[in-house]
């Protein structure tokens, strides 16, 4: 027998890594208006254009705060994710991701990040178990191919509802 529900809300979340381009406006901004690279486009233009699924949260693996939301207020700044910066925030992003993740119970998680931001969160016990239980969707190829991967996916969410 199998059951639809209809009408039931999915706890989703979008995990993206910071962008190397920034509005440069001064003082403190939104995660989510500070960073203006591909993903950030993508989901703007989701948003202005009225097919972003409302009940997605976004977190950010950010080279210079750690794991933060789209909300967190950041200010401008200039710092790479590099292997070491990786390894230094990978025991407090891990941690911390694992405390949402927990705490959240997603149905779905999207995951568009680079393989230095990926080392960012490799202790973290509640991503390989979201990857063991299959709700883990991860953009994958080169930068082109993981645009066109959160379009789509970002799309369907909305056709979801």
């Amino acid at each position: 027998m199998c059951f639809v529900f209809v009408g039931h809300s999915m706890k989703r979340l979008m995990l993206i890594s910071c962008s190397g381009s920034k509005n440069p406006s001064l003082g403190l901004l939104p995660a989510i208006e500070r960073y203006t690279g591909g993903v950030y486009s993508i989901i703007k233009k989701a948003r202005r254009e009225g097919y972003w699924q409302r009940e997605i949260d976004i977190l950010i693996v950010s080279a210079k705060y750690g794991l933060i939301a789209e909300d967190d207020l950041i200010e401008i700044y200039d710092q790479k994710m590099d292997k070491v910066r990786a390894l230094e925030l990978r025991g407090e992003v891990s941690q911390r991701l694992d405390d949402v993740l927990k705490r959240k119970n997603y149905s779905l998680i999207f995951m568009n990040m680079g393989s230095t931001y990926l080392m960012s969160i490799g202790d973290s016990f509640e991503v390989d178990r979201a990857r063991r239980t299959g709700i883990i969707r991860e953009a994958k190829g080169g930068i082109g191919k993981k645009l066109s991967q959160t379009k789509v996916w970002i799309k369907a969410q909305y056709m979801l509802g």
